[in-house]
């Protein structure tokens, strides 16, 4: 029998697999067709994980297969349709419309809701792909944000979401400072600070102006290389820093701890449920991206 937190993070795995097919079901049609493929894969995964558990040999089975195997197993003949569905497109070139994309979506949803259950008595919506990130404090921040959209609280869950992403980074950095310099590696030259203003000419606005638009543009650019060089999403990053408030740490209580500032939303250019839902998955991304190839400069 396998054991119980290693059936969790299995779980977390394959639900990281169903989230991706899900972001790619909702894209245009011809990119949609391929979440097809990625349900069939994590539904592939987590078969498996069955007949493991019950201590079988699962490589020998095909995909129905395992009905025969596991009666307990609902949904047969939905899921036939969705390996049908995922062989016209990898064996034959077909593409499904996105009638059937949308289809395959409620189906792999209804599957896993149902028989994660039967199977390992653990709801799949409280599976938190969070279980996958080896970072402790941005693991804790990731899975408060986590919470607090469950239950309501977006503002909370897009707070929580802005500090795990600066825990992450400041995780991902400190072990990476170079004693000699007394910097990361990681950085891309020092921030510039308002020094001009010693030697601008103040009563000349159009210098003064001058003088900061250029150390404002050099910081942005500085900021910009340390997103892009981490291979995170630039794309992605300006959606997930508009939508959440800026955070900073201040000395209260006699210990340091995260405030922030929030912003004021246009609820009719942003929802703010989807958008708490892509931030809570836009830092597990880069969770998983950065501890993928990590390293501490005092053990090289």
């Amino acid at each position: 029998m396998i054991d119980k937190e290693i059936i969790i993070r299995r779980l977390a795995t394959i639900k990281y697999l169903y989230n991706i097919g899900i972001q790619q079901s909702r894209q245009v049609e011809t990119v949609a067709g391929f979440s097809i493929l990625t349900f069939h894969d994590c539904a592939e995964m987590f078969l498996i994980l069955v007949a493991e558990a019950k201590n079988n040999q699962s490589e020998r089975l095909h995909f129905m297969e395992y009905w025969e195997k596991y009666p307990e197993l609902t949904l047969k003949e939905s899921m036939r349709n969705l390996k049908d569905r995922r062989v016209n497109i990898k064996h034959k070139g077909q593409f499904p419309s996105k009638t059937d994309v949308e289809i395959s979506r409620i189906t792999i949803n209804d599957f896993f809701a149902q028989n994660c259950i039967i199977q390992f008595g653990i709801d799949f919506s409280n599976i938190s792909v969070a279980n996958l990130i080896l970072y402790n404090d941005v693991r804790e921040y990731v899975n408060r944000a986590e919470t607090a959209y469950k239950n309501g609280h977006l503002h909370d869950s897009l707070v929580n979401s802005k500090i795990a992403f600066v825990e992450l980074l400041d995780i991902y950095d400190s072990n990476k400072i170079d004693d000699i310099k007394s910097s990361s590696l990681l950085s891309i030259g020092d921030k510039i600070n308002k020094d001009y203003e010693k030697f601008a000419n103040h009563h000349n606005k159009t210098e003064m102006s001058w003088y900061r638009q250029v150390t404002e543009t050099i910081n942005k650019i500085r900021d910009t290389l340390k997103i892009t060089s981490l291979g995170i999403d630039y794309r992605k990053y300006t959606y997930f820093d508009e939508v959440t408030p800026s955070v900073g740490l201040c000395w209260k209580d006699d210990k340091w701890e995260y405030e922030a500032w929030p912003k004021i939303y246009n609820k009719e250019r942003l929802d703010r449920k989807e958008s708490c839902r892509f931030c809570i998955d836009f830092v597990i991304d880069c969770a998983l991206k950065l501890q993928d190839f990590d390293y501490d400069i005092n053990n090289i």
